[in-house]
């Protein structure tokens, strides 16, 4: 191999190896911007889940809040009207000692 081949063939590696390094630089590039773009959707993905499951949450907690408020309303009708039973109940009681001490006494 004379000097001017071996001197083509340094070129010609040189120039190869340069190829490579670009293509590798580039496909690293891509990988990157692909990788960023997944990251993104994932996030967009989880953030959304994340509403979706905040959204049920405030669903069913406000569906048992109201649950709740209307077992609590339907106790307190019941205690109210248990109290306007003993009320009465115990006004009959005290207008017949009342009509029983006038007639009587």
């Amino acid at each position: 191999m004379s000097g001017i081949e071996a001197v083509r063939k340094i070129v010609e590696t040189e120039t190869q190896a340069k190829r490579i390094t670009e293509e590798a630089k580039s496909k690293a590039q891509e990988l990157l911007e692909r990788a960023a773009v997944e990251a993104q959707d994932v996030r967009h993905a989880a953030i959304s889940h994340a509403e979706q499951q905040k959204a049920q949450i405030l669903k069913d907690t406000r569906e048992k809040a109201e649950a709740d408020a209307g077992n609590s309303d339907m106790e307190t009708d019941s205690l109210l009207q248990n109290y306007k039973k003993m009320f009465e109940e115990r006004r009959e009681v005290a207008v017949k000692k009342a009509v029983d001490l006038i007639v009587g006494g």
